[in-house]
């Protein structure tokens, strides 16, 4: 026999009253019962994200070195860029020189046979 049920046969005039407050009381449990199943997930939950948080953060020191780092990195890096395309330029006037020395060479060599 259902607990609604005897609650309504011991108080007749008010078994309404009584089965409201039944319904009442079991959805406050089902609430509560919801409610300590998800606070039980909460450790595992803080767990795997601290877990988490302490994978992907490097430590404090090690920030202010990275950060030195890129920035020595950026500074050598446009210094490097500007040696580059200074060794360049030179390459090209090199190869200039060396493309008219040739060709005065080989008008030379005609000029010899031919004169």
């Amino acid at each position: 026999m259902s607990i609604a049920m005897r609650l309504s046969r011991s108080h007749p005039d008010n078994g309404q009253a009584d089965l409201e407050e039944l319904r009442a009381l079991e959805e406050r449990k089902r609430a509560l019962e919801a409610q300590i199943q998800s606070i039980s997930a909460e450790p595992e939950k803080i767990l795997r994200e601290a877990q988490e948080q302490a994978a992907t953060l490097p430590p404090p020191d090690d920030l202010a070195d990275r950060r030195r780092l890129r920035e020595f990195e950026e500074v050598v890096s446009r210094r490097q860029v500007r040696n580059e395309r200074r060794t360049q330029g030179r390459s090209l006037l090199l190869l200039f020189l060396l493309l008219a020395a040739t060709a005065l060479l080989a008008s030379w060599v005609v000029k010899l046979f031919l004169g």
